[in-house]
């Protein structure tokens, strides 16, 4: 019960911290969340177009890898700089209401919970190494053999959208509950996978 206790309280904690974070950018973070969970039917066409265009101009434009890099540093410099202030002036926080703050604090949750699963995953793979290192092995080997596949056949900025446009559609593919299902499926092939061997020593033994 005390570790119950403690463990709401530290989520809490969490909550917060990251709500205080974000303050400045919160009245933007409200209408891109809808665009990102598909509150109208023609958002995912919108999302896909925008990321579309912004891969066609560098498309066209071929700038060398560094400078892509380096003119996406400043963007995110600038904005970040400059976003609160702009934010703080156009938007009037008296006018913010308490169904925004719940909404607001629900994203940080998720944001929260998306950490945790990281950090899960993380886990599960010491964890694998650990128990069962060949499978470990199998695993990784396996899916960076998958990957540089890939890239051998695939453009790399084809392959850079594919990714980006997929990441971005992950919201709105959880909020449809298209996501878990496929996760599900996912997890039943992967935990069949694990059994397999499990059965067959327990075979041998017998």
């Amino acid at each position: 019960m005390a570790n119950a206790s403690a463990k709401d309280a530290e989520d809490s904690s969490e909550v917060k911290q990251l709500k205080r974070d974000l303050e400045g950018y919160r009245e933007l973070i409200l209408p891109l969340n809808k665009i990102l969970e598909w509150e109208q039917n023609y958002y995912p066409a919108i999302l896909v177009g925008v990321i579309t265009l912004i891969f066609s101009i560098l498309w066209y434009l071929e700038p060398s890898v560094l400078t892509t890099v380096c003119l996406l540093g400043v963007i995110l410099s600038v904005t970040d700089f400059a976003l609160p202030a702009v934010t703080g002036r156009l938007f009037n926080s008296a006018n913010w209401t308490i169904v925004e703050e719940r909404h607001f604090e629900a994203i940080c949750v998720r944001l929260l919970n998306a950490k945790r699963h990281i950090k899960d995953a993380e886990a599960y793979l010491v964890s694998l190494k650990k128990e069962k290192p060949k499978m470990y092995l199998l695993l990784l080997v396996g899916s960076f053999a998958v990957m540089a596949w890939l890239g051998s056949l695939i453009d790399n900025l084809l392959l850079t959208y594919l990714l980006v446009v997929g990441s971005a559609l992950v919201p709105g593919l959880r909020k449809q509950g298209i996501l878990q299902k496929l996760v599900s499926k996912v997890t039943e092939v992967v935990g069949g996978l694990r059994r397999g061997p499990e059965k067959a020593a327990k075979a041998k033994t017998n």
